[in-house]
């Protein structure tokens, strides 16, 4: 093959045209290293052309910004987070965006080939992304599932109304009464995340399968909460009542300040990470704890022993549930965890999975296929929908 077939047939992928063939020479030639300038004048052309930017299946920003994963170096046994190069992240956008679509393109042939002689053959099984929602426990025990609510009053606690107003929850306190301490408890099931309120004012953004236990009015002398999952807080500043966290083995006090904490159990350890402000992490069992300082991050595993601080934190990768982006940093099965999480799968297990570490990301607002034909292609292992199981097999 010349370059010259080359620029060819991407010319016909980007078109459309391609043969099955064709795309099959094409994945193959965009592996060698003989063809990479010639592929780098490619995508750098593509990136400017206005087809490619108006078109939905080839919109440049989604490609840089939304299938952005690398292998990270095998012999990089430090968790150091690389930065890549523009171009080189160009590259692999882009790579990784060919072998997707022609890899959907390989099935939906040899599925529409096969489905003519055999109609009975059902489409592979598909799972849409998740989506905004909680589930409301009020302090009576009753249960409200805000998903389908449209805005109004929800609720009235301990003198206050709970509120529903464009998908947030909060909470609009009618006076301050001398009620008895009442709770309630916002939870996420997989699947949804959700945005609320408290009745300080602070502000709180849960992912999914987690919960925050709060009281319906902070009267006492600290504002305390409980959390599981991961949940991000921007605290609303008291310097007479204290914002204090409390998780199963750690407890977190600040005054006013962002901060995430990332505490499933499925993860192995507990991570927090201070945006602004300052926070003191510690664990139940230790009475002096240590000071974050913005940027910094506390982890601690159970099984390990003492915390330890991270003190230049991934903020991009940290955040980037918020923005309903996936940003992936470890093996296949830290990010299955998180998939399971957001699609609402079981996952099972067949054989020796690679354990190969993965760096990047791209958008949590896709059908769970897509997210699958990329893993595929990076991961080296197979996947199988049925229902609700996801089957993760080694590629064969």
């Amino acid at each position: 093959m010349t370059g010259i077939t080359v620029k060819v047939l991407w010319e016909k992928y980007l078109q459309g045209t391609a043969t099955l063939a064709e795309l099959e020479q094409l994945r193959s030639s965009f592996s060698q290293p003989e063809y990479r300038a010639v592929f780098d004048g490619l995508l750098q052309d593509a990136f400017t052309d206005p087809r490619n930017i108006e078109t939905g299946d080839y919109n440049v920003d989604e490609m840089v910004s939304s299938l952005m994963l690398k292998l990270k170096e095998e012999n990089n046994s430090q968790p150091v987070v690389r930065r890549m190069t523009p171009k080189r992240w160009i590259w692999m956008a882009a790579s990784l965006l060919l072998f997707a679509v022609a890899g959907m393109y390989l099935w939906s042939n040899k599925a529409s080939q096969h489905n003519q002689s055999n109609p009975s053959i059902a489409v592979k099984e598909d799972l849409p992304p998740g989506d905004d929602g909680a589930i409301l426990t009020l302090s009576d025990g009753r249960q409200v599932v805000l998903d389908s609510l449209g805005n109004g009053l929800v609720a009235h606690q301990n003198g206050s109304d709970v509120m529903l107003e464009n998908g947030r929850l909060l909470y609009d306190p009618k006076g301050e009464g001398m009620h008895a301490p009442s709770y309630n408890t916002m939870s996420t099931p997989r699947g949804r995340q959700f945005q609320m309120i408290l009745p300080d004012g602070s502000k709180v953004w849960l992912n999914a399968a987690s919960s925050i236990r709060y009281p319906v009015a902070f009267n006492g002398t600290e504002r305390k909460v409980e959390i599981t999952g991961e949940v991000y807080i921007e605290v609303k500043k008291n310097a007479a009542r204290p914002f204090v966290v409390q998780g199963n083995d750690f407890e977190l006090q600040v005054l006013g300040t962002g901060f995430n904490i990332n505490s499933y159990a499925d993860n192995g350890a507990v991570k927090a990470t201070l945006v602004e402000g300052s926070v003191k992490m510690r664990l139940v069992s230790d009475s002096i704890g240590v000071l974050l300082r913005p940027g910094e991050q506390w982890i601690y595993n159970a099984n390990t022993g003492n915390p330890k601080v991270v003190r230049s934190a991934d903020m991009d990768h940290v955040l980037a549930w918020k923005e309903k982006r996936f940003s992936f940093n470890g093996n296949i099965r830290s990010i299955m965890n998180e998939l399971a999480r957001w699609y609402d799968v079981e996952l099972n297990y067949e054989g020796n999975i690679p354990d190969k570490e993965l760096e990047g990301g791209f958008t949590r607002e896709i059908e769970l296929q897509k997210v699958l034909e990329i893993l595929k292609v990076v991961a080296g292992a197979e996947f199988e929908l049925k229902g609700k199981l996801l089957t993760i097999r080694a590629s064969k």
